[in-house]
């Protein structure tokens, strides 16, 4: 479907080696650039904007990181409340906490203090920079979707729901239940809200269901395990941490439930759209199927999802229980999945839409700009110079002053 799409490899900061590319005449046939995450837009964008405004500039969202960082803080500070009365975390009763599914990231009043990268609110300014600055923005999650446009305030013309692309592996989904065994676990160790959901799994939740099914075990597979997540490795108690994993053959084509209790993240999660591929029914939290949902279904009756959403620890619990155990239940749970992963993520449909919106906005690129003011006020020079002007002026004065 895209067979004019080339990679290349532009490291940033070296700005006399992008021009040289831009201006290449081998690519005078350059019509879309795409960046992968605001911070690559931030870096990349504004070549393209000075020396070839005639090109498309879209940006791959991925998750929306300042809700991530959002979510994360509130469920860690729930965490410390409940640390300080010395009863550990909070867990998946988190959620009974309404505000976590229901509160947003907004721009703070005043000074930040410190930039980080980890600070909702300036995180939030970011994203929304990129998204305006480019003429398109690809939004994996309905939710985010939703959220950009109604909170804040987003050009719907500017987004593009752009979920996986994606299908079922179907000789996996012909495998019964009594022929995969165990529980799994994946998810890369780098990103914050895996690390929290194998300690919580640890602590709280595996002895528990361990208890109910003294022959299941639980694997763990995830590149770059830190040491406090090897030294959780457990043989006696079936808690078995394996860490990088190639092919995801072995752990979700031939486990038999993915438990994936995520207290915080945004997007849409890879671990259980992977789960479905290969047949394998999935546990998981509100948060773990956000964005994951057929808009005609029911959700209240938790049949219609590929497996079993619960929201604290003791429905969890007896979720993964009821889910490993109940042969007629967990058929129908991958049954499910298989209908989800085609209304969802169909490879073909999805990137039709996708290929469909870039050559719209290319067609409409130059009346789109002149109606989008916010990207223009952003892309202004003038936009904090008289700041800075101001600045220099009394720094300038200064250091007359010294020289009399």
């Amino acid at each position: 479907m895209f067979p004019h799409v080339q990679m290349h490899h532009l490291p940033p900061n070296r700005s006399e080696r992008i021009k040289e590319f831009i201006q290449n005449d081998a690519d005078r046939d350059l019509k879309v650039v795409v960046f992968d995450r605001f911070f690559a837009e931030e870096a990349y964008s504004f070549h393209f904007y000075n020396e070839r405004p005639d090109v498309l500039r879209v940006l791959d969202m991925q998750d929306m990181h300042s809700l991530r960082y959002h979510r994360q803080n509130m469920v860690q500070t729930m965490d410390a409340n409940i640390d300080m009365n010395g009863n550990g975390v909070v867990g998946l009763d988190c959620f009974q906490d309404t505000q976590l599914l229901n509160t947003f990231p907004m721009v703070q009043g005043g000074k930040h203090g410190t930039i980080s990268g980890k600070d909702p609110s300036l995180t939030l300014l970011r994203e929304l920079a990129a998204i305006h600055r480019s003429d398109l923005t690809l939004v994996c999650s309905p939710f985010e979707m939703a959220l950009l446009t109604d909170e804040y305030g987003i050009n719907p013309e500017k987004l593009v729901l752009a979920p996986f692309f994606t299908e079922a592996i179907e000789s996996y989904h012909q495998t019964e239940m009594d022929e995969r065994r165990d529980f799994v676990v994946i998810g890369g160790f780098k990103h914050p809200p895996n690390i929290d959901q194998v300690m919580l799994l640890k602590r709280d939740i595996w002895p528990k269901i361990r208890a109910s099914l003294p022959d299941a075990k639980l694997h763990i597979y995830g590149a770059y395990p830190p040491p406090r997540i090897q030294q959780l490795h457990d043989e006696r108690n079936g808690f078995l941490v394996h860490g990088h994993v190639k092919d995801l053959d072995v752990p979700l084509g031939q486990a038999r439930v993915l438990l994936a209790p995520l207290r915080y993240g945004a997007g849409i999660k890879g671990k259980i759209v992977d789960a479905w591929r290969y047949g394998c029914p999935v546990v998981s939290t509100p948060i773990g199927s956000e964005g994951i949902e057929i808009p005609t279904s029911k959700h209240s009756n938790t049949r219609e999802w590929g497996g079993i959403i619960s929201s604290d620890n003791d429905s969890f619990v007896k979720s993964a229980v009821q889910l490993y155990s109940d042969k007629t239940r967990w058929s129908q749970s991958q049954s499910r999945a298989r209908v989800m992963l085609k209304e969802l993520f169909d490879a073909e449909k999805n990137l039709h839409i996708v290929n469909d919106s870039i050559v719209t906005a290319l067609k409409e690129i130059d009346s789109r700009r002149q109606r989008d003011y916010s990207a223009a006020m952003l892309w202004h020079n003038s936009a904090r110079s008289t700041e800075y002007f101001s600045r220099w002026i009394e720094l300038k004065e200064g250091l007359s002053n010294d020289s009399k």
